[in-house]
């Protein structure tokens, strides 16, 4: 059609009372993933999307007999960027239910634009608001709180290795970054550690001589990376290069648990220690068959990106189910305080500050010798689930609708 005769169209539409702009059907449930594909976490984005992909089609596309309409954008790993894209979802293609993105900092902002136009957010998380601007009825974190993740590692850590008790820190300059540091540091102060050095690098950062000079000058017991993805695998390159490790352990404190060991070398992961919200090995019903579906498709074993979106798109939907409804005050009341046994065993979602509770898995990579196969990087020693003390927590009043 030409552009004269669709202007035509939409005055006639306007002079009979109907809109101009053709929006979702009222029975068209719109959700909106919002992915990177660009940006410092371009990587991410298209795993991100087979994990919600999947457990949308899991259900047939549909939930309460309602069909679902899928869309994702691209929010770059930019906070204007993702805001801009989530309103224009929102406001040009009804899309009232959104998870993503990755980066937790741009998450906040992200959140923002929830509360404003009234949809359900939910993002995975690692970071910790301490303006408290995230506390409201509408977002959702996923992940572990960044307290649970560090006392799982640090926990763990020393139970195994009570004699290295000087810390030298890589730190990612971001609210996920800083939040993790927080809580290594917190936990640190129960195990007498020193830390004898914390050095920030920006986010998309693939440069580390100069920061592993630094560490290797402070003499520490143990190396330890609150970084991700593409940081995590360079920062753990230059750190093997320099000779570091594997004589002295590596911990990588919040990892995806696939993405980044499968980039490195066996020797490179020798005497490396792993946090993660996720490994594949996780002993669920929910677990396994997911695992057994994703490597069937995709050849590889998923790792926490994918895992995160396939978890929150079920608790998400779970929530509909609970409600009996998809309106989005109800979905969100159902889903406060809902409990399942799900992809990680028992999940609840805390009413007053909508962090899910959950476990954190602690892992030690295996020796090439030790291997079973090309991908069985790790064994899990440990998982914690200790909640964020109430004293800690920013969230004092989750407010209304």
């Amino acid at each position: 059609m030409k552009r004269r005769e669709i202007l035509k169209i939409g005055a006639a539409a306007a002079s009979l009372g109907f809109p101009a702009i053709i929006r979702a059907q009222p029975k068209e449930i719109v959700m909106l993933g919002l992915w990177d594909q660009t940006g410092a976490f371009a990587d991410v984005g298209p795993l991100n999307d087979r994990g919600m992909r999947m457990a949308l089609e899991e259900r047939g596309m549909k939930v309460l007999g309602q069909p679902i309409k899928y869309i994702t954008r691209d929010g770059a790993t930019q906070a204007g960027t993702s805001t801009r894209r989530a309103e224009e979802a929102i406001d040009g293609e009804g899309a009232r239910f959104m998870i993503g993105p990755w980066s937790s900092g741009v998450a906040l902002a992200v959140s923002e634009v929830a509360k404003r136009k009234k949809v359900l957010h939910f993002f995975s998380g690692g970071t910790e608001d301490i303006s408290g601007a995230r506390c409201h009825r509408y977002s959702f974190q996923w992940a572990a709180s960044p307290y649970t993740a560090a006392k799982t590692v640090v926990d763990n850590f020393m139970k195994a290795n009570p004699k290295a008790k000087r810390w030298h820190l890589l730190v990612a300059d971001y609210a996920f970054g800083w939040s993790v540091e927080k809580y290594i540091k917190e936990v640190g102060k129960t195990h007498g550690l020193e830390f004898v050095g914390a050095d920030r690098h920006p986010l998309g950062e693939r440069e580390f001589s100069n920061y592993v000079q630094k560490a290797a000058a402070n003499k520490p017991d143990v190396v330890a990376m609150i970084n991700f993805g593409g940081d995590a695998v360079a920062g753990a390159r230059e750190i093997f290069n320099f000779g570091l490790t594997p004589k002295l352990p590596l911990i990588m404190c919040w990892s995806s648990g696939v993405e980044e060991l499968i980039q490195l070398a066996p020797e490179i992961r020798e005497n490396l220690w792993v946090g993660s919200n996720f490994y594949y090995t996780a002993d669920t019903p929910v677990a396994k068959e997911f695992v057994k579906n994703y490597r069937a498709k995709f050849g590889t074993p998923p790792g926490y990106a994918p895992s995160a979106a396939y978890s929150m798109t079920r608790l998400m939907l779970a929530g509909f189910d609970k409600a009996k409804s998809s309106e989005v005050e109800a979905v969100i009341k159902a889903l406060e305080g809902i409990e399942v046994n799900d992809l990680l065993g028992r999940m609840r979602v805390e009413p007053a500050t909508h962090q899910t509770l959950r476990p954190y898995f602690f892992l030690r990579c295996k020796p090439k010798k030790a291997m079973k196969e090309e991908l069985d990087f790790a064994d899990v020693i440990a998982t914690g689930d200790s909640p964020l003390p109430k004293e800690y927590a920013a969230c004092k009043d989750i407010g209304g609708f």
